[in-house]
Formats: structure tokens, sequence, C-alpha cells
């Protein structure tokens, strides 16, 4: 019952194992509530993460015995705990990955055939795991073997996770790829997975372009759009107006995107009729904005703000010498309307190279958060989706 106690009465066992037993459901409970929209974009760091937590589980039982009473309970509890996450996140990224390995669409043969391969694996395993208990005694030697087999399965795991060449843009590969056709480049899925990373971000992400701060999320809402824009006003009926410019300027677009001159933040909103290619659409339109800058800064040597006042915006510019805009969105606008115009111009042979190239654009999924949705009228209210 993995009480680790020989003194421990039936009455504490049992309650030892309810103990276990609500933190692991608990413990599914609110980690699937809170990242279960998450793993399908992510699919890859979860598989992994899923085995790392399994491993501090063992890690944990392992402890377990050593501990003081009250020690070894939270031990044991956080140890379930661990397996449940493990569960979640590992079920739920095979689920993910078994329809992408299915080609044909066979996934009851594919999951049957894997279930055999699990099997096979357990038998192994508990054979040799035998042979290696009933030669190994004491705490120094029972570590000595621990740590080594648990390194080598992370890293057994870890280069099965990278070995998965994915045909769907989220968060990571987009950026990798985009920025490269940015750059005249098409990558396949070969390469944007050498530059991919399964933990953090790649380093095509960390200082965008070399602007700092680089925060930017895809499918943000109402709110956290106008409390950015409010950021840079000057009046509370500034932001309202703002906005208005938003939606006139991306009135035949299938998303909203505002872009912080000043501090390099931007927010893409996604309409309700936005798909995965919109998705794609906002997050290159957003880098050729930090390309942009970038190129203005470097070109004068002096701040990204100034050289935009002296450049012209494109004609399909809202106007945004408005007196109810302040210089700071004058500039913004300049700058979003003038890589609009590029990305417009640009999209479809983009478009046309990722799909030569293998990517499915309709699978794109940038959103790490609730997914929400916007419907622009004569004005923006948000429209949750899930």
């Amino acid at each position: 019952m993995g009480v680790g106690s020989e003194e421990a009465s039936v009455l504490t066992t049992m309650l030892l194992y309810i103990a276990q037993e609500t933190v692991g459901r608990v413990a599914t409970i609110l980690f699937a509530h809170q990242f279960s929209q998450r793993i399908e974009a992510e699919v890859k760091f979860y598989r992994f993460f899923a085995d790392i937590v399994n491993d501090v589980a063992f890690v944990l039982d392992c402890m377990s015995p050593a501990m003081p009473i009250l020690g070894r309970v939270v031990t044991l509890c956080l140890s379930n705990a661990c397996r449940a996450v493990c569960g979640v996140a590992g079920g739920s990224s095979k689920a993910i990955l078994s329809s992408h390995f299915a080609k044909a669409g066979n996934i009851g043969e594919l999951n049957a055939k894997d279930g055999s391969q699990e099997t096979v694996i357990s038998l192994l395993g508990m054979w040799v795991g035998g042979v290696v208990v009933s030669k190994v005694h004491g705490t120094l030697a029972t570590w000595s073997w621990l740590v080594p087999l648990l390194a080598l399965h992370l890293w057994a795991n870890w280069k099965a996770v990278r070995s998965v060449r994915l045909n769907s843009f989220n968060t990571n590969r987009a950026l990798v790829f985009f920025r490269a056709a940015l750059e005249g480049r098409t990558l396949d899925m070969e390469q944007v997975a050498q530059e991919e990373t399964v933990l953090g971000w790649p380093a095509a992400s960390r200082g965008i372009y070399g602007l700092e701060p680089c925060y930017f999320q895809v499918g943000s809402s109402v709110q956290d759009l106008v409390h950015r824009v409010y950021a840079g006003a000057d009046q509370p009926s500034q932001p309202a107006s703002t906005v208005g410019h938003l939606v006139q300027l991306f009135c035949d677009e299938d998303y909203l995107l505002w872009f912080d001159i000043e501090t390099g933040e931007a927010l893409v909103l996604l309409k309700d009729t936005a798909t995965g290619i919109t998705q794609a659409k906002g997050l290159c339109h957003m880098l050729r904005c930090y390309v942009k800058a970038r190129t203005l800064t470097q070109a004068t040597g002096r701040d990204v703000s100034e050289r935009v006042d002296e450049c012209q915006g494109t004609d399909n510019a809202p106007e945004t010498a408005s007196a109810y805009l302040t210089t700071r969105h004058r500039r913004c606008f300049r700058l979003l309307a003038d890589a609009l115009h590029e990305n417009r111009e640009q999209w479809s042979v983009i478009r046309e190279q990722a799909e030569r190239a293998g990517w499915d654009l309709g699978l794109t999924n940038l959103t790490k958060t609730r997914d929400r949705r916007v419907r622009a009228t004569g004005f923006v209210e948000d429209k949750k989706v899930r």
C-alpha cells in the first residue's frame, strides 16, 4: 500500500490510501481545467512533461520511507498527484499524436498495435526489474541504480519527442517559419524541427528581432486590448477612439492587431469568423511590425517612434491625424497600416510556399488561453468560443 512502515495499522493504511486518492483526483480535475486547452497546441511539451512528473513520482516514492510520519504522508500524496497529472498530460498528448500518426485514418489499428507494444515493453520491464531488485540492496545501491535509469528514461523520451515532425503550427513553430519567410526562406517540417524547442521558447522569439520586451498574445480579449491601449492614453475617451480606428483599419480582415511601438507588445484579437489560417496571417503581420520597427531603429540609430513620425502611412490607413488619438497611437497606426499593406500583398505567396512545403495552415493553433472571439461591427465585444 506504500505506507513505508511495518507498524502501520489497517486503519492507518486505509486513511493514507484515501488521502492519496483524494489528492490525485483533485489534481486531475485542476490540471485538466487549467491546461486542457493548451495541450493540443503544445503536444510535444506536455508529452515530455508527463514523463518528467512520472519520474518525480518515482523519486518521491523512494524518499518516503526516510521521512517522518507527516512528511511521509505529504510525500506520498504529492507522488499520487504527480501520477495523476502524468495521466492527464500523457493520455491527452498520446491521443493527439495518434491522430497525427494515423495517416490513413486507421486510428483503431494504430491504438491496437500501440497497446500490444506497451504490453511487451511492460513484460520485459517486469522481468528485468525483478532481476535488478533481487541484486540491489541498501539505500546507496538503490539510488545509484535509480538516478541513471531515470536519466536514461528522460533522454529516450526526449529523443522520441524531438523526432516527431508535426505539419501544424503552434506558436513555437510559427515563429521559426514566419521569421524565415520574411527573410525570403521557406522552411519545411524537418528544418523547423531543428530550431524548435520542446521546453521553452525558440531563440527566434526571445526578443523578436532585437526588440525588448516582446510580449505578444494571439486570441486576446477586448478587455486586454483596452487595458493596453489605455496605458498610452491621456484621456478616458481615447481608448474608445483608438479601438474604433483599429476596427476600421482591419474591417476587411478576420483579426485585429494592436502593436505598441514603444513597448514592443502586441495583441492579436480573432473575429468570430477567424480560422487557423487567420491566426497564421495575424502572426505574420505582427512579425512584420517587429521587422519594420527594428529596421527603422537600425537605419537611423534613433528611437523607432521618432523615425515613424517622419514616414507616411499607406492609403488604407485610418485618419491617424485625428485629434482624439495621442501621438503615440498615431505612430502605432502608421506602422500597423504599412505592415498590413505589405502583408496583404505578400500573404498569398507565403501561404502557397508553406502549403507546398507540407504545412497545413488550417490546423494552426496559436492560442494558449481560453479561446476567445470578438464580434466587430460598430464596436467590438468578446465572444467566448469554448
